[in-house]
C-alpha cells in the first residue's frame, strides 16, 4: 500500500527562466504534507502555500536541499513552519541574501520579499525525520551545483524518492558559477553506486520523477564543460572564447531553455575554473 498519495511539482516564477523551469514539491501522505524547497519569487512561495493548505492536512514541515535564492525565495509564507537544512545551506543562504537580493528586487520587484525566510532548524548528515510513518532521511552531499548541496530521500513500496534540487538536472542547461565541477562529479558516482531502477529524481529544473539514466546524461554534460575548459587552457579568456564554451555546451544540448544558469558571470567561471585545472 502506498503511503504517499501524491508528489505535486509546484512550478515557481523566475525572471528569465520558463516557468517549469523552477519546481519545488509537495508531499501529500495519508495524514499530512511536506514541503520540498519554496521557489523564488514571494507570489510563488503564496501559491504554494495555499496550494499545500488547501490539501488539508497538517502541513508542519519544510525542507531545504541548497542555498539558492530559486529555493528559498518563497520560505517567508512558511515562517510559521519547522523548515530543516544543513548548516552549509544555512550558512550559503545567508550569503546568497546578502550577495543577490539587490539583483532579484531589481528584477522582482515587490515579487521579492522584503523580509526573508531562513531555515530555523539545523540537522546534520543522516538525519531523519518521521511523518505519517514515512522516513524522510537527509544527506548531505557537499559542494556540487552549490558550495552545501543535500537530497532528502523518502522510500514507499520498494520506490526511493529523491529530492536533491539541482544535483541532477532534467535536460537543462546547468549553473556552474559555484566553481565546484570536480566535487560535482563525483557526486554522480556516488549516485550511480547508491541508486537503482527503482528511484525517482525530484529535480529543481526540468521534469520531475527523472530515473538513474539521468545520472549518466549530468555526467556527460558536466564532463562537456571539463573538456571545453580544458581545448581552452592556456588561453586569454576573450569573448571568443566565451563565445567557444558556450558554442560547445550546446551542441551537448541545443536547448536554451535554462541558457540562463550557464552564462550567468560566465567569462567570471571560465577564468576560475581554468585556475583549478
Amino acid at each position: 500500500m502506498n503511503r504517499i498519495k501524491n508528489i505535486y511539482r509546484h512550478a515557481g516564477h523566475f525572471f528569465v527562466l520558463p516557468q517549469d523551469h523552477v519546481n519545488s514539491f509537495i508531499v501529500e501522505t495519508e495524514n499530512s504534507v511536506v514541503i520540498v524547497d519554496a521557489t523564488l519569487a514571494s507570489s510563488s512561495g503564496l501559491a504554494m502555500r495555499k496550494r499545500a493548505d488547501e490539501i488539508g492536512k497538517d502541513c508542519s514541515v519544510v525542507l531545504l536541499t541548497h542555498g539558492h535564492p530559486d529555493h528559498w525565495g518563497g520560505l517567508v509564507h512558511f515562517k510559521d513552519k519547522t523548515i530543516y537544512s544543513s548548516q552549509g545551506a544555512y550558512d550559503f543562504a545567508r550569503e546568497e541574501d546578502i550577495i543577490k537580493s539587490p539583483t532579484a528586487k531589481g528584477a522582482l520587484g515587490d515579487d521579492w520579499p522584503d523580509e526573508r525566510v531562513f531555515p530555523n532548524n539545523i540537522i546534520p548528515d543522516g538525519f531523519s525525520i518521521d511523518v505519517d510513518g514515512l522516513k524522510f532521511k537527509f544527506s548531505d552531499l557537499g559542494p556540487g551545483e552549490s558550495p552545501s548541496d543535500g537530497m532528502w530521500t523518502v522510500e514507499d513500496d520498494g520506490i526511493k524518492h529523491v529530492f536533491l534540487g539541482d544535483s541532477i538536472s532534467d535536460g537543462c542547461h546547468q549553473f556552474f558559477r559555484d566553481l565546484n565541477l570536480f566535487e560535482w562529479l563525483k557526486m554522480q558516482d556516488r549516485f550511480i553506486k547508491e541508486f537503482d531502477q527503482n528511484t525517482r529524481f525530484y529535480v529543481g529544473h526540468g521534469m520531475p520523477g527523472i530515473t538513474v539514466d539521468s545520472i549518466a546524461w549530468q555526467k556527460g554534460y558536466l564532463n562537456a564543460f571539463l573538456k571545453s575548459l580544458q581545448s581552452i587552457k592556456g588561453t586569454t579568456v576573450t569573448k571568443e572564447v566565451e563565445d567557444k564554451v558556450l558554442n560547445d555546451m550546446k551542441r551537448y544540448l541545443p536547448i536554451n531553455a535554462t541558457e540562463f544558469l550557464l552564462t550567468y558571470e560566465l567569462d567570471i567561471t571560465i577564468k576560475k575554473m581554468l585556475e583549478k585545472l
